[in-house]
């Protein structure tokens, strides 16, 4: 019998849905198999979870579909995203499967695929993974089924990656107190952790991965306002917000204010560039590589630095895929996710919270002046009511209209208009059945505008939430 059809989220950034709506153990288990037998073709797989409530559940689905096919799983537990493309690397396995719906609300679950060489399977090897489980099961008999351990380490290697990366002794010298919100997600372990070690005085919040997400989980500024007021009463340098599986980072300035996940890539990529100069490195022009959707800031702080910015595809596995083709010291993507290869080749929340305490400690200044110090544009974010296929049939169109007339048009992904102080992107989610808009302009009220001008194009009503 073969397995059922998915009609869940499928991306490259994982296979979600509602748990025992839109995606159950079932398929859980026979995408896990999938996965064994034509990515993994039974060797080693790393297997993590985060802390939603049935991560253990679907963890433990995804262990027996890959030992039925003959892997060998080494189950780490609750852990960061991250962590798991890390421990592929450590162990040489043959790749990893992370539990996680990443920022999506607690009704939900999803699996992460990594192939080995540690980061995010391609577009190329998902198609193999949902061609196999179309197929027809094939198990392994009694005497070839796989076997499962355990590996505690883990995080430990994560943790000292990290602080081998960055002048952990300088961020020592700054003493440092910081608000760290873990939304009792995956990193409410790590996180703290990493923090002290950094000789922070660290000040925890939801940092109880045994708890239910105490708010909406994704790092957005509604979302947030009673850690920035904590972070304003403990008076706290900068207080740092995660997503449940530790990938992604906001940041609250030294007066408690929300500054936008866009400036975690700019001031990280301001941070390694600086660190690259002071260190007396190569006169070689820096790369940082971030996708259509994210702020021009990149841009310029990049040419403070004599740096160039590389933009691909929306997404990690794009990202990912144009920093090794270029060999780009930093990258990320606008929702707070930061890439540092030297950590490892996907998003991590932890990296990046080290890099801004160390810009922080370079230039004695604070989170608050830094971004001052950033030319400001704003930008506007909402979800639209159009599905993938709704949205790909309305884009010529929208390229046609009388919106687009004198824009400069990139449809690499979905369809970009840009002007000389002005841009706006219109794409499908790739974890979510909606699609996005996405615009940037000199002041809120024209960015609110742009974005309403191709969503009335569109015909497209606002979608919940941003």
């Amino acid at each position: 019998m073969s397995n059922r059809p998915l009609g869940c989220v499928v991306s490259v950034s994982g296979i979600r849905g509602v748990v025992g709506a839109s995606l159950d153990v079932d398929q859980v288990m026979g995408l896990a198999a999938a996965y064994g037998r034509r990515i993994a073709r039974g060797g080693v797989v790393v297997v993590g979870r985060d802390s939603r409530p049935t991560g253990e559940l679907f963890l433990q689905a995804a262990a027996v579909g890959l030992r039925a096919v003959g892997c060998q799983v080494v189950e780490i537990g609750m852990v960061p995203t991250p962590t798991v493309p890390i421990t592929v690397l450590a162990l040489g396995a043959a790749g990893g499967i992370q539990v996680s719906a990443s920022h999506n609300q607690v009704e939900w679950n999803a699996l992460k695929f990594f192939s080995a060489a540690g980061r995010n399977v391609t577009q190329g090897e998902l198609d193999a993974v949902l061609a196999a489980y179309r197929e027809e099961p094939s198990w392994r008999t009694w005497d070839g089924v796989g076997s499962q351990r355990s590996h505690a380490d883990a995080t430990d290697l994560h943790r000292d990656r990290v602080l081998a990366a960055v002048d952990a002794q300088l961020i020592r010298s700054a003493r440092l107190r910081v608000v760290i919100d873990s939304v009792n997600g995956a990193g409410s372990r790590l996180a703290p952790e990493l923090l002290s070690r950094l000789g922070c005085e660290v000040v925890p919040l939801y940092t109880r991965p045994d708890l239910i997400f105490p708010r909406d989980p994704e790092p957005t500024a509604a979302n947030v306002s009673l850690t920035g007021a904590v972070v304003a009463a403990a008076k706290a340098h900068i207080g740092f917000v995660q997503d449940p599986d530790a990938d992604r980072l906001a940041i609250i300035d030294d007066q408690g204010v929300y500054i936008g996940e866009e400036y975690t890539l700019v001031l990280c990529a301001a941070a390694r560039m600086a660190a690259v100069r002071a260190a007396g490195g190569s006169d070689e022009p820096l790369v940082a590589c971030t996708n259509l959707s994210t702020s021009r800031m990149l841009e310029d702080v990049a040419e403070r630095y004599g740096a160039r910015v590389v933009r691909s595809k929306v997404g990690e596995a794009h990202v990912v895929d144009s920093m090794q083709a270029h060999g780009a010291v930093i990258g990320g993507e606008g929702n707070g996710g930061v890439i540092d290869p030297r950590v490892v080749a996907g998003r991590d929340s932890h990296i990046g919270m080290a890099l801004v305490l160390e810009y922080l400690a370079r230039t004695h200044s604070s989170v608050a002046r830094l971004v001052a110090g950033i030319p400001r544009y704003a930008i506007h974010k909402e979800k639209i009511q159009m599905d993938r296929a709704a949205i790909t049939a309305a884009i010529p169109a929208l390229r046609n209209h009388a919106l687009a007339q004198g824009a400069s048009i990139d449809a690499a992904d979905g369809l970009k208009l840009s002007w000389a102080d002005r841009w706006v992107h219109v794409r499908a989610s790739g974890t979510e059945p909606a699609s996005r808009v996405i615009a940037e302009a000199p002041s809120a009220p024209e960015a609110l505008h742009l974005a309403g001008q191709v969503r009335q194009a569109l015909g497209a009503a606002v979608a919940g939430g941003h």
